[in-house]
């Protein structure tokens, strides 16, 4: 019925669409949200860099497919729940909801989202009950402890849309009321079930209430808010959880109007629990400080902090930067090596890029040749990089360079098989005919395929025996059309080089009468 990978397609609401798809990487879940013709608002968690990603439009023609399908099936269908529903007293029908609501628990969620604002609600307990045994009714989350991907809460996304509905709808009590129950009874259920068990579940669930509440601050009251905050916090439900950053993200949206000095004060306070000051936990802390300040536009109290704490790595980067920035260098490199030399046992044996990558930056800056070389060496050491070669060649004076450049090579070299390493120096110092006879020596398809254009212009008639032997060799030793298809791509590259249609024609005819009985392989090579 769904497109390819389309595992489930759900209307949620009126506008809202949930669709469960089978990727490369585990199962995503999509969420659209149309006005009726166009996509107003998409999610995927699929680990996609693009947005959207291809999964959304996917959805999308299987969203229109299923209304189209829906349209189809009510023209031909004399039977409306309309018609039925006009002919029954208001008291059977409330008599009908409530025995199948016992039993349905669909249909249950479904009356409550709708009906429960009306029933009375000034403290929000009726959410919260609700809530709460709507979460206690989730099933078998031990059995899906070892799926990769992570599981989605249907009873949250639900009351989720409805308090965004309030909010759109200008009702912001509501809104606030099952923002408020939702955190409380969700952290508290994660609580109940164990930490291993609660990491099944997506964390966006620990977040978007905060979304919401961030997102309409100014309808709220936020000294009420802020207090209650301070007071949740500090219930062991929320330690160690993604909730705990929450509230701290939403106490710094709070405390800008309500009370900056009660929000730096939690911090010192927190911070100073903190045995190991240079930890991810104090980095959090000192980070919320910070960004703290500069939200008060208060910006050298932050880089006082940052300057204050080195002994936390990422803003001893920063302050090694700045301190490059205004050409301090000798400080700067005595922050890198005090750095370097202070890295705990097994660490200290390993070569760190990053700072050695500054310390290199610092030497090209003074021109301090020793240095260069050795840094840059310690780059390419063990494989080619084509901005450190450069820099490393750069060291050397060019009749240097000619013996240095040759123990380099030696060095790459390995007697017994291909090297990437020595093939990319060659190609990098545009030695052309010691690349081809290096290809050559030790002769593979993909190796020739991925060093075939330096050396091409200036030997194609090699180039094209070697592209044939190569083609010869695989086609010889692979079967099946992904072979075959790879084949096909190799042979339009080979058509490329000069004499290279010639040579493709006579190579392909002799593999149509080699492999005549290859009917795939036949098919593929139709068209060259």
């Amino acid at each position: 019925m769904y497109g390819t990978g389309i595992l489930d397609l759900k209307q949620t609401a009126e506008s809202e669409w949930k669709a469960k798809y089978q990727g490369n990487y585990g199962v995503y879940t999509v969420k659209i949200t149309t006005d009726g013709k166009k996509t107003k608002r998409f999610s995927c968690s699929c680990p996609s860099d693009y947005s959207p990603c291809k999964h959304i439009s996917m959805v999308e023609e299987a969203i229109a497919e299923k209304l189209s399908d829906s349209k189809k099936s009510k023209k031909d269908s004399e039977l409306r729940i309309e018609d039925f529903i006009s002919n029954i007293s208001a008291e059977k029908l409330r008599q009908f909801i409530i025995t199948q609501a016992k039993y349905n628990s669909e249909l249950y969620n479904a009356v409550l989202l709708e009906f429960t604002a009306n029933a009375g609600n000034s403290n929000g307990n009726i959410y919260s009950k609700i809530i709460q045994k709507s979460l206690a009714k989730i099933p078998d989350y031990e059995d899906n402890y070892y799926l990769e991907e992570c599981l989605d809460v249907d009873v949250l996304d639900q009351w989720h849309d409805k308090a965004k509905n309030y909010i759109r709808n200008n009702q912001y009590n509501e809104a606030l009321l099952i923002c408020k129950a939702c955190i409380e009874e969700y952290s508290q259920w994660l609580y109940n079930i164990g930490e291993d068990f609660a990491m099944v579940f997506s964390l966006e669930y620990q977040s978007i209430f905060f979304d919401i509440i961030i997102g309409a601050i100014e309808h709220f009251n936020k000294k009420e808010l802020f207090n209650y905050c301070i007071s949740e916090m500090k219930k062991k439900k929320y330690a160690k959880t993604d909730f705990y950053h929450e509230f701290n993200r939403l106490l710094e949206t709070l405390a800008v109007t309500v009370d900056p000095d009660a929000y730096i004060a939690l911090q010192d306070k927190l911070l100073a629990g903190v045995k190991d000051k240079s930890s991810n936990e104090a980095e959090t802390i000192l980070r919320r400080k910070i960004d703290f300040f500069r939200h008060l536009d208060q910006k050298s109290k932050a880089w006082s902090l940052i300057r204050e704490n080195i002994q936390i790595e990422s803003f001893r980067l920063k302050v090694v930067h700045k301190k490059i920035d205004n050409q301090d260098f000798k400080t700067a490199k005595k922050l890198i090596n005090d750095f370097l030399d202070n890295r705990k046992g097994i660490q200290k044996k390993y070569f760190d890029e990053t700072w050695n990558g500054l310390l290199l930056d610092i030497a090209q800056k003074e021109n301090d040749i020793p240095v260069i070389k050795k840094l840059s060496y310690m780059f390419i050491k063990d494989s080619f990089i084509e901005i450190y070669y450069q820099i490393f060649k750069t060291a050397f004076t060019p009749q240097e360079w000619i013996t240095e450049k040759e123990k380099l090579f030696l060095h790459y070299c390995n007697k017994k098989y291909f090297v990437d390493s020595a093939a990319d120096m060659l190609a990098a110092e545009n030695e052309t005919e010691r690349l081809v006879n290096y290809v050559e020596k030790y002769l593979s398809i993909d190796n020739f395929k991925k060093y075939y254009k330096f050396f091409a212009s200036d030997y194609p008639d090699k180039t094209l025996k070697l592209f044939k032997k190569s083609l010869i060799s695989y086609a010889e030793n692979n079967t099946g059309r992904k072979h075959y298809e790879y084949i096909y791509s190799l042979l339009k590259k080979m058509s490329r080089v000069k004499g290279g249609k010639k040579a493709v024609s006579e190579l392909t005819g002799e593999f149509r009468v080699r492999y005549k009985s290859r009917k795939a392989m036949m098919e593929v090579l139709k068209d060259i």
